[in-house]
């Protein structure tokens, strides 16, 4: 396959043929930005609804600042980020998200204050913050939400519609709830694939082992969806390498502190471990931290979710395997994006098809020194006038 560059633009017709240009054919699909197309191992978990016989060009929607009513840009908008803390690089990015969104809204001439909700992974405080944040608003609100679990993704959804503003959600709901049973507030619900995602980081990490050897698994918060899946993407690599042996497996929680402490006292029992599979690269961080200690920092793979900085620079260096970028900026900007199109009343959340209330973002798979330092230079670039641009082509 031609090489393509990671460093593009959304186009104008919003089919994702320019940002991150490998994930244009299919709902969740990575692949490097330098090079191999890495194809999912089973069907898509996302975007495989029957067609809704709308005619309504959908992929092309677009917020035109012209038939936005004044009383609306004279309004102050109060636009929100509800995340677990913004220690985490890659939350930082969907904060970063928001504030280039609000470039946009400075452009329209529309008024805004923005804020970020920190509920530090405490589920209870994410979801009263979140009804603080509507009623403050009296409805002129707009946020996007990761849910802490998926079980209060329908709580965070309600917060938000008692008060009258609009929610997208993203990652972490359960599969029987989603934005339908809430509309018009509850508008979006969006994530990457993650059973892919965790399928192609393990398949790099095998891959690099020469497909034998012993592994260890951190996983991420145990019931979150996000993790879950992960995790289900791991399994199924596993059985297409039956020489792989798990030898270590327990929760990290996302941290770095508890990853480190995971893989020193596993290291101790197992000292020919070939590889740490992780599910996000707070965790791949700790693990590199004790694989440093007991010096085995790039001769033992490690791989994670999240294309932090130091991970992405320690694959550049060759002392990781592989990480995927979810795109932080994309998806706090455009979920912020579609919902401030709601409440300008330019979009009908309830004409929308359910393919455009639950669908996949965009991720690319980065998994060698090349991508890692393509990756580097990343520099996001969106038309938010055209906020379906954030969705996979089906």
């Amino acid at each position: 396959m031609k090489k393509r560059k990671v460093i593009a633009t959304i186009l104008a017709a919003s089919m994702l043929v320019g940002l991150l240009a490998a994930c244009g054919g299919g709902g969740g699909t990575t692949e490097s930005p330098a090079g191999g197309e890495s194809t999912p191992p089973a069907e898509e978990t996302t975007g495989g609804e029957e067609p809704s016989g709308d005619t309504t060009d959908w992929a092309n929607f677009t917020i035109d600042p012209a038939q936005i009513p004044q009383e609306k840009l004279d309004t102050t908008l109060h636009l929100a980020v509800s995340v677990r803390g913004l220690e985490n690089p890659y939350i930082a990015t969907i904060n970063d998200g928001m504030h280039l969104f609000s470039e946009y809204l400075d452009s329209i001439g529309q008024k805004y204050e923005m804020q970020v909700l920190d509920s530090q992974g405490d589920s209870a405080k994410e979801v009263d913050n979140m009804r603080q944040f509507a009623a403050m608003a009296n409805g002129n609100a707009i946020a996007y939400a990761d849910p802490n679990e998926d079980t209060i993704a329908y709580s965070l959804a309600e917060a938000m519609a008692e008060s009258g503003g609009y929610l997208g959600t993203a990652w972490n709901k359960p599969a029987d709830v989603g934005p339908a049973d809430l509309t018009p507030n509850w508008v979006i619900h969006t994530s990457p694939d993650n059973v892919v995602n965790g399928y192609n980081i393990a398949k790099a990490l095998f891959d690099s082992m020469g497909g034998s050897g012993q592994i260890f698994v951190v996983e991420g918060l145990l019931g979150n969806t996000a993790n879950n899946d992960r995790v289900a993407g791991l399994e199924q690599a596993l059985a297409e390498y039956p020489d792989i042996e798990v030898v270590a497996k327990d929760t990290g929680n996302w941290n770095t502190d508890e990853a480190l402490t995971l893989v020193e006292t596993w290291l101790t029992q197992f000292p020919d471990v070939g590889g740490i599979w992780c599910a996000n690269d707070n965790m791949v961080t700790g693990a590199m931290q004790a694989l440093d200690a007991a010096g085995l920092l790039g001769q033992v793979g490690v791989c994670g979710v999240d294309a932090n900085t130091d991970v992405v620079e320690a694959i550049a260096n060759g002392n990781a395997t592989a990480t995927v970028s979810s795109n932080g900026y994309l998806q706090g900007g455009y979920t912020l994006a579609i919902c401030y199109a709601a409440w300008t009343g330019l979009l009908d959340v309830e004409a929308l098809p359910a393919e455009y209330r639950e669908f996949a973002t965009p991720t690319v798979l980065i998994d060698s020194p090349e991508a890692a330092q393509e990756w580097q230079s990343y520099v996001p670039d969106f038309d938010f006038s055209r906020p379906f641009g954030c969705r996979v082509a089906e």
